[in-house]
């Protein structure tokens, strides 16, 4: 299945963080996460010109921005452009 947002709206795989533990060894749950963003990669840019980010690129989004959906067991996202906070890049 091809997905391709439409619009404003870009594609995202979620980029999932190393787990949380305590130093007793106990696994956080993501609800414990005080991190307010999640971090994605683009997989699709919707057919809006305005969009400043392209596909491959690394971003950080908002963590109750968007809609998540899951595709052949791979947590994805859709956002709109303006809800990217940031594009991650190396030094």
């Amino acid at each position: 299945m091809k997905v391709r947002p439409t619009g404003n709206r870009v594609l995202l795989k979620l980029i999932d963080e190393e787990e949380k533990k305590t130093p007793g060894g106990l696994v956080l749950p993501d609800s414990a996460n005080s991190e307010q963003v999640l971090r994605g990669e683009v997989l699709a840019v919707g057919t809006d010109e305005k969009i400043e980010v392209k596909t491959g690129d690394v971003v950080w989004v908002s963590r109750y921005g968007g809609t998540e959906i899951e595709r052949e067991k791979e947590k994805l996202l859709i956002v709109k452009a303006t809800d990217i906070l940031a594009v991650v890049t190396e030094k």
